[in-house]
Protein backbone atom coordinates (compact mmCIF):
# COMPACT_ATOMS: atom_id res chain seq x y z
CA UNK A 1 0.00 0.00 0.00
CA UNK A 2 1.19 3.63 -1.04
CA UNK A 3 1.33 6.07 1.10
CA UNK A 4 0.99 9.66 0.84
CA UNK A 5 4.30 11.65 1.29
CA UNK A 6 3.15 15.52 2.56
CA UNK A 7 5.79 17.31 0.99
CA UNK A 8 5.36 20.36 -1.37
CA UNK A 9 5.11 17.97 -4.42
CA UNK A 10 2.12 16.35 -3.29
CA UNK A 11 -0.86 16.21 -5.62
CA UNK A 12 -4.61 16.52 -4.20
CA UNK A 13 -7.19 14.77 -6.84
CA UNK A 14 -10.43 16.08 -6.02
CA UNK A 15 -12.97 14.16 -7.63
CA UNK A 16 -16.53 14.47 -7.39
CA UNK A 17 -19.69 11.95 -7.19
CA UNK A 18 -23.24 11.68 -7.53
CA UNK A 19 -24.03 8.16 -8.58
CA UNK A 20 -21.68 7.95 -10.68
CA UNK A 21 -20.66 4.27 -9.82
CA UNK A 22 -20.32 3.06 -13.18
CA UNK A 23 -17.42 5.25 -14.12
CA UNK A 24 -15.34 4.79 -10.88
CA UNK A 25 -12.94 1.40 -11.42
CA UNK A 26 -12.00 2.96 -14.89
CA UNK A 27 -11.28 6.80 -13.32
CA UNK A 28 -9.59 4.92 -10.31
CA UNK A 29 -7.83 1.90 -11.82
CA UNK A 30 -5.88 4.47 -14.09
CA UNK A 31 -5.04 6.87 -11.20
CA UNK A 32 -3.67 3.90 -9.05
CA UNK A 33 -1.76 2.88 -12.31
CA UNK A 34 0.17 6.56 -12.51
CA UNK A 35 3.64 6.76 -13.06
CA UNK A 36 3.42 9.72 -10.56
CA UNK A 37 2.60 8.30 -7.25
CA UNK A 38 2.84 11.07 -4.99
CA UNK A 39 -0.56 11.84 -4.81
CA UNK A 40 -3.93 11.73 -2.84
CA UNK A 41 -7.53 11.20 -4.07
CA UNK A 42 -10.37 13.44 -2.14
CA UNK A 43 -13.38 11.75 -3.05
CA UNK A 44 -16.52 13.57 -2.78
CA UNK A 45 -19.67 11.79 -2.44
CA UNK A 46 -22.50 14.68 -3.16
CA UNK A 47 -25.24 11.78 -1.20
CA UNK A 48 -25.42 9.08 -3.93
CA UNK A 49 -28.05 6.54 -3.92
CA UNK A 50 -26.60 4.03 -6.16
CA UNK A 51 -23.94 2.25 -3.66
CA UNK A 52 -20.59 4.47 -4.53
CA UNK A 53 -19.39 4.57 -1.15
CA UNK A 54 -19.53 1.07 -0.89
CA UNK A 55 -17.92 0.19 -3.94
CA UNK A 56 -15.01 2.34 -3.31
CA UNK A 57 -14.45 1.27 0.74
CA UNK A 58 -14.81 -2.52 -0.94
CA UNK A 59 -12.35 -2.25 -3.76
CA UNK A 60 -9.92 0.16 -2.65
CA UNK A 61 -7.99 -0.06 -0.03
CA UNK A 62 -5.46 2.46 -0.38
CA UNK A 63 -4.15 5.25 2.47
CA UNK A 64 -3.98 8.11 -1.13
CA UNK A 65 -8.02 7.60 -0.90
CA UNK A 66 -10.00 9.86 1.29
CA UNK A 67 -13.85 9.49 1.23
CA UNK A 68 -15.61 12.23 1.87
CA UNK A 69 -19.60 12.05 2.51
CA UNK A 70 -22.05 14.87 1.95
CA UNK A 71 -25.27 14.62 3.33
CA UNK A 72 -26.71 17.00 0.61
CA UNK A 73 -25.81 17.07 -3.15
CA UNK A 74 -23.75 20.73 -2.90
CA UNK A 75 -23.70 20.39 -6.61
CA UNK A 76 -20.13 20.49 -8.70
CA UNK A 77 -18.54 23.76 -7.01
CA UNK A 78 -19.50 22.99 -3.69
CA UNK A 79 -18.03 19.52 -3.57
CA UNK A 80 -15.22 20.35 -5.43
CA UNK A 81 -14.71 23.56 -2.90
CA UNK A 82 -15.21 20.84 0.06
CA UNK A 83 -12.80 18.08 -1.49
CA UNK A 84 -9.89 21.47 -1.79
CA UNK A 85 -10.85 22.56 1.66
CA UNK A 86 -9.94 18.74 3.02
CA UNK A 87 -6.90 18.30 0.74
CA UNK A 88 -2.86 18.29 2.01
CA UNK A 89 -1.42 18.59 -1.29
CA UNK A 90 0.17 21.77 -2.97
CA UNK A 91 -1.24 21.40 -6.19
CA UNK A 92 -4.76 20.73 -7.01
CA UNK A 93 -6.48 18.61 -9.78
CA UNK A 94 -9.58 18.73 -10.45
CA UNK A 95 -10.86 15.83 -12.15
CA UNK A 96 -14.55 14.36 -13.14
CA UNK A 97 -15.79 11.02 -12.54
CA UNK A 98 -16.46 10.06 -15.80
CA UNK A 99 -13.04 10.17 -16.99
CA UNK A 100 -9.66 7.85 -17.50
CA UNK A 101 -6.35 9.29 -17.56
CA UNK A 102 -3.38 7.16 -19.47
CA UNK A 103 -0.52 5.58 -17.08
CA UNK A 104 1.72 9.12 -17.67
CA UNK A 105 -0.34 11.76 -17.36
CA UNK A 106 0.01 13.18 -14.25
CA UNK A 107 3.59 13.36 -14.67
CA UNK A 108 3.28 14.95 -17.93
CA UNK A 109 1.10 17.40 -16.16
CA UNK A 110 3.10 17.49 -13.31
CA UNK A 111 6.35 18.24 -15.81
CA UNK A 112 4.58 20.76 -17.87
CA UNK A 113 3.24 22.90 -15.35
CA UNK A 114 6.74 22.94 -13.29
CA UNK A 115 8.59 23.87 -16.48
CA UNK A 116 5.87 26.76 -17.80
CA UNK A 117 4.54 29.66 -16.69
CA UNK A 118 0.85 29.49 -16.47
CA UNK A 119 -1.37 29.60 -13.20
CA UNK A 120 -3.95 26.79 -14.45
CA UNK A 121 -3.25 24.11 -17.09
CA UNK A 122 -5.41 21.39 -18.37
CA UNK A 123 -4.83 18.16 -20.99
CA UNK A 124 -7.27 18.40 -23.97
CA UNK A 125 -10.62 16.45 -23.50
CA UNK A 126 -11.13 13.10 -26.08
CA UNK A 127 -13.81 11.03 -26.38
CA UNK A 128 -14.07 7.88 -23.42
CA UNK A 129 -13.70 5.62 -26.56
CA UNK A 130 -10.82 7.09 -27.83
CA UNK A 131 -12.33 6.91 -31.15
CA UNK A 132 -12.47 10.33 -32.26
CA UNK A 133 -9.23 12.17 -33.61
CA UNK A 134 -9.03 15.70 -31.44
CA UNK A 135 -8.04 19.06 -33.12
CA UNK A 136 -6.37 21.49 -30.94
CA UNK A 137 -9.35 23.71 -29.73
CA UNK A 138 -10.37 26.59 -27.29
CA UNK A 139 -13.14 27.36 -25.61
CA UNK A 140 -14.52 31.17 -25.44
CA UNK A 141 -17.87 32.49 -24.41
CA UNK A 142 -19.60 35.22 -26.15
CA UNK A 143 -20.73 38.82 -25.00
CA UNK A 144 -23.65 37.15 -23.15
CA UNK A 145 -21.69 34.42 -21.35
CA UNK A 146 -22.67 31.18 -23.28
CA UNK A 147 -19.54 29.42 -24.40
CA UNK A 148 -18.95 28.31 -27.63
CA UNK A 149 -15.43 25.70 -28.86
CA UNK A 150 -13.95 26.50 -31.48
CA UNK A 151 -10.61 25.35 -33.24
CA UNK A 152 -7.51 26.70 -32.54
CA UNK A 153 -5.32 29.35 -34.02
CA UNK A 154 -2.20 30.53 -33.77
CA UNK A 155 -1.23 32.73 -30.40
CA UNK A 156 -5.28 32.51 -29.72
CA UNK A 157 -5.82 32.01 -26.26
CA UNK A 158 -9.00 29.77 -24.67
CA UNK A 159 -11.17 32.18 -22.09
CA UNK A 160 -11.67 29.30 -19.84
CA UNK A 161 -10.65 25.67 -19.63
CA UNK A 162 -13.28 22.46 -19.43
CA UNK A 163 -13.66 21.50 -16.07
CA UNK A 164 -13.74 17.33 -16.69
CA UNK A 165 -9.85 17.98 -15.47
CA UNK A 166 -7.85 21.23 -14.57
CA UNK A 167 -4.77 21.91 -12.58
CA UNK A 168 -3.54 24.32 -10.68
CA UNK A 169 -1.78 25.61 -7.24
CA UNK A 170 -4.10 25.37 -4.32
CA UNK A 171 -2.92 28.78 -3.29
CA UNK A 172 -4.10 30.26 -6.02
CA UNK A 173 -7.75 28.39 -5.55
CA UNK A 174 -7.51 29.93 -2.23
CA UNK A 175 -6.81 33.17 -2.86
CA UNK A 176 -8.76 33.68 -6.02
CA UNK A 177 -11.90 32.01 -4.14
CA UNK A 178 -12.23 29.20 -6.38
CA UNK A 179 -15.59 27.74 -7.68
CA UNK A 180 -18.56 29.87 -6.78
CA UNK A 181 -20.85 27.31 -4.50
CA UNK A 182 -24.06 29.88 -5.58
CA UNK A 183 -23.53 27.61 -8.56
CA UNK A 184 -25.27 24.37 -8.64
CA UNK A 185 -24.02 22.88 -11.63
CA UNK A 186 -22.87 24.67 -14.81
CA UNK A 187 -20.84 27.66 -16.07
CA UNK A 188 -18.78 27.32 -12.73
CA UNK A 189 -15.56 27.05 -14.45
CA UNK A 190 -15.91 29.77 -16.81
CA UNK A 191 -16.79 32.39 -13.78
CA UNK A 192 -13.98 31.24 -11.90
CA UNK A 193 -11.53 32.25 -15.08
CA UNK A 194 -13.41 35.41 -15.85
CA UNK A 195 -11.91 36.28 -12.30
CA UNK A 196 -8.57 34.31 -13.40
CA UNK A 197 -8.65 36.66 -16.56
CA UNK A 198 -9.34 40.11 -14.66
CA UNK A 199 -6.53 38.97 -12.36
CA UNK A 200 -3.99 38.17 -15.17
CA UNK A 201 -3.85 35.34 -14.62
CA UNK A 202 -2.95 32.68 -17.73
CA UNK A 203 -4.04 29.54 -18.44
CA UNK A 204 -3.52 26.72 -21.55
CA UNK A 205 -4.27 23.10 -23.07
CA UNK A 206 -1.29 20.90 -23.06
CA UNK A 207 -0.90 19.74 -26.56
CA UNK A 208 -1.22 15.74 -27.45
CA UNK A 209 -1.73 15.23 -23.27
CA UNK A 210 -5.78 14.07 -23.17
CA UNK A 211 -8.15 12.84 -20.58
CA UNK A 212 -10.66 10.91 -21.62
CA UNK A 213 -14.14 11.98 -20.74
CA UNK A 214 -17.47 10.54 -21.20
CA UNK A 215 -19.76 13.34 -20.16
CA UNK A 216 -23.07 13.66 -18.21
CA UNK A 217 -21.14 10.99 -15.33
CA UNK A 218 -22.94 13.07 -12.44
CA UNK A 219 -25.50 15.43 -14.25
CA UNK A 220 -26.90 12.97 -17.17
CA UNK A 221 -26.81 13.43 -21.09
CA UNK A 222 -29.19 14.98 -23.38
CA UNK A 223 -31.24 18.32 -23.14
CA UNK A 224 -32.77 18.30 -20.14
CA UNK A 225 -34.74 21.17 -17.88
CA UNK A 226 -32.38 20.83 -14.97
CA UNK A 227 -29.33 21.90 -17.78
CA UNK A 228 -30.70 24.92 -19.22
CA UNK A 229 -32.56 25.96 -15.51
CA UNK A 230 -28.80 26.08 -14.08
CA UNK A 231 -27.56 27.52 -16.92
CA UNK A 232 -29.86 30.42 -16.82
CA UNK A 233 -29.14 30.72 -13.17
CA UNK A 234 -25.68 30.68 -13.55
CA UNK A 235 -24.64 32.63 -16.78
CA UNK A 236 -26.88 36.18 -15.48
CA UNK A 237 -25.39 36.23 -12.26
CA UNK A 238 -21.73 35.62 -14.30
CA UNK A 239 -22.57 38.53 -16.20
CA UNK A 240 -23.61 40.66 -12.81
CA UNK A 241 -20.58 39.71 -11.13
CA UNK A 242 -17.68 40.13 -13.54
CA UNK A 243 -18.88 43.16 -15.67
CA UNK A 244 -18.39 46.99 -15.08
CA UNK A 245 -21.88 48.57 -14.35
CA UNK A 246 -21.88 50.37 -17.55
CA UNK A 247 -21.23 47.63 -19.38
CA UNK A 248 -24.17 46.03 -17.99
CA UNK A 249 -25.95 48.92 -19.26
CA UNK A 250 -25.65 47.41 -22.49
CA UNK A 251 -25.17 43.55 -22.41
CA UNK A 252 -28.18 42.38 -19.83
CA UNK A 253 -30.68 44.51 -22.52
CA UNK A 254 -29.70 42.41 -24.94
CA UNK A 255 -29.24 39.41 -22.75
CA UNK A 256 -32.91 39.67 -21.89
CA UNK A 257 -33.82 40.18 -25.78
CA UNK A 258 -31.79 37.10 -26.58
CA UNK A 259 -34.02 35.11 -23.42
CA UNK A 260 -37.17 36.07 -24.75
CA UNK A 261 -35.91 34.77 -28.22
CA UNK A 262 -35.20 31.60 -26.96
CA UNK A 263 -38.62 31.47 -24.73
CA UNK A 264 -40.64 31.88 -27.69
CA UNK A 265 -38.34 29.36 -29.60
CA UNK A 266 -38.89 26.60 -26.92
CA UNK A 267 -42.98 27.47 -26.38
CA UNK A 268 -43.32 26.92 -30.63
CA UNK A 269 -41.41 23.43 -30.45
CA UNK A 270 -43.87 22.48 -27.49
CA UNK A 271 -41.18 22.60 -25.21
CA UNK A 272 -42.96 25.05 -22.02
CA UNK A 273 -40.50 23.44 -19.12
CA UNK A 274 -37.89 24.62 -20.56
CA UNK A 275 -39.23 27.85 -21.77
CA UNK A 276 -40.08 28.41 -18.09
CA UNK A 277 -36.79 27.66 -17.13
CA UNK A 278 -35.61 31.02 -17.89
CA UNK A 279 -38.33 33.07 -15.88
CA UNK A 280 -36.67 30.74 -13.26
CA UNK A 281 -33.63 31.92 -13.82
CA UNK A 282 -34.16 35.54 -13.64
CA UNK A 283 -36.32 34.38 -10.45
CA UNK A 284 -33.22 32.84 -9.04
CA UNK A 285 -31.03 35.92 -9.86
CA UNK A 286 -33.74 37.97 -7.71
CA UNK A 287 -34.12 35.77 -4.62
CA UNK A 288 -30.07 35.85 -4.50
CA UNK A 289 -29.34 39.02 -5.69
CA UNK A 290 -27.46 40.31 -2.46
CA UNK A 291 -25.49 37.61 -2.24
CA UNK A 292 -24.22 37.46 -5.99
CA UNK A 293 -23.04 40.86 -4.91
CA UNK A 294 -21.13 40.74 -2.11
CA UNK A 295 -19.51 38.39 -4.46
CA UNK A 296 -19.36 40.81 -7.14
CA UNK A 297 -17.64 43.29 -4.79
CA UNK A 298 -14.79 41.25 -4.15
CA UNK A 299 -14.27 40.92 -8.20
CA UNK A 300 -14.33 44.48 -8.75
CA UNK A 301 -12.14 45.75 -5.58
CA UNK A 302 -9.22 43.26 -7.02
CA UNK A 303 -9.78 43.47 -10.99
CA UNK A 304 -6.90 44.57 -12.09
CA UNK A 305 -7.85 45.21 -16.12
CA UNK A 306 -10.51 46.63 -17.66
CA UNK A 307 -13.42 44.90 -19.45
CA UNK A 308 -12.12 45.93 -22.55
CA UNK A 309 -9.62 43.58 -22.23
CA UNK A 310 -11.79 41.12 -21.06
CA UNK A 311 -13.87 41.46 -24.10
CA UNK A 312 -10.49 40.71 -26.55
CA UNK A 313 -10.78 37.39 -25.34
CA UNK A 314 -14.33 36.87 -25.87
CA UNK A 315 -16.10 35.66 -28.89
CA UNK A 316 -17.25 38.06 -30.88
CA UNK A 317 -20.90 36.65 -32.20
CA UNK A 318 -23.70 34.70 -30.80
CA UNK A 319 -22.97 31.35 -29.52
CA UNK A 320 -26.49 30.37 -28.40
CA UNK A 321 -27.71 30.67 -31.74
CA UNK A 322 -25.26 28.11 -33.11
CA UNK A 323 -26.73 26.06 -30.76
CA UNK A 324 -30.29 26.47 -31.32
CA UNK A 325 -30.22 25.86 -34.64
CA UNK A 326 -27.91 22.64 -33.46
CA UNK A 327 -30.89 21.54 -31.12
CA UNK A 328 -33.37 22.53 -33.67
CA UNK A 329 -31.80 20.12 -35.90
CA UNK A 330 -30.96 17.14 -33.78
CA UNK A 331 -34.11 16.73 -31.53
CA UNK A 332 -36.93 18.59 -33.60
CA UNK A 333 -35.75 17.70 -37.53
CA UNK A 334 -34.90 14.12 -36.63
Amino acid sequence: MKKIIKNNKLISIVIVNYNGKKWLKKCLDSLFNQTYENFEIIFVDNASVDDSLEFIRNNYNDSRIKIIKSDKNLGFAGGNNLGVGNSLGSYIMLLNNDTWLENKTLEQIFSFYEKNDFHVVAPYIRDYEKKKVVRPYLWKIDLLGHPIRIEKKESSHSFYLGGACIFFKKELYIETLGLDDNFFMYSEEVDWFWRLNLLKCKSCYIDDIYVYHAGGGSSGDGIRYLSFLWRNQNILQMLLKNYRWFNLLWVLPIYFVQNIFEIIFFILILRPKIAHSYVQGWGFNIVNFRKIMHNRKWVQENRMVGDFEIIKMMYIGFAKIHHLINFYKINVLK
